[in-house]
């Protein structure tokens, strides 16, 4: 999805500062596993800001957002392309880490409390879990859904990530989200926050429609 540049050749002179790079740039930043720290990325073009978290801007791609109880608040960003999605919730933590770990149990086992199958998959994200959960088609007939879920941890963040649709199954459209996860920057902010609490975000102008919260 972002494997070619947009940008012409140029001769760049030799600077003192690391540049960072930019969306569309070739880095080796982009094989290491998202999402990424505000200091690591320049932001500053095709990327849309939803406040603690800017988002590359890929053509077709829709934002959807989860409100909060409150009705103004929102908890969940969705990213959508064809028919799968990519969800993001974004919450502080500890500096030391360990919230992953912490929660992977507790999301497991209230999955498999509603019936769903859960397996713990080792990938290059680390320890995730794959949720195949009973649903009634269309026609009537039973089937299942599968939830490929991504905890990550950075700098006082942790970010939830829900993959589903097609994707959660693998092939191109898994490739191309997750090109997308390694492409993500978190803004953490400065300001003390209590652990998990959710950091905030808000959607782009009008570009983005919001879905109820469920």
């Amino acid at each position: 999805m972002f494997g070619r540049s947009r940008k012409e050749d140029t001769v760049q002179e030799e600077v003192e500062e690391e540049v960072r790079p930019q969306l569309y740039d070739e880095s080796e930043l982009w094989q290491i596993p998202g999402p990424r720290e505000e200091h690591e990325v320049d932001t500053s073009v095709d990327y849309v800001d939803l406040g603690s978290l800017r988002i590359p801007a890929v053509p077709g791609m829709q934002i959807r957002a989860q409100a909060g109880e409150d009705g103004q608040s929102i908890i969940r960003i969705m990213l959508v392309l064809a028919s799968s999605g990519l969800q993001f919730s974004i919450a502080a933590a500890p500096r030391s880490g360990g919230t992953w770990d912490e929660l992977r149990p507790q999301i497991r086992a209230a999955y498999e409390e509603g019936g769903s199958t859960v397996r713990e998959k080792h990938t290059r994200y680390g320890d995730e879990l794959e949720v195949d959960e009973a649903v009634t088609l269309p026609d009537g007939r039973k089937g299942t859904t599968r939830t490929r879920i991504i905890g990550r941890e950075g700098d006082r963040w942790f970010a939830r990530i829900d993959m589903v649709g097609p994707a959660a199954l693998g092939g191109q459209e898994a490739d191309d989200f997750e090109e997308l996860i390694d492409r993500v920057v978190v803004v953490r902010g400065d300001e003390p926050r209590p652990r998990l609490d959710l950091l905030p975000l808000h959607l782009p102008d009008q570009s983005a429609t919001r879905v109820p919260n469920v």
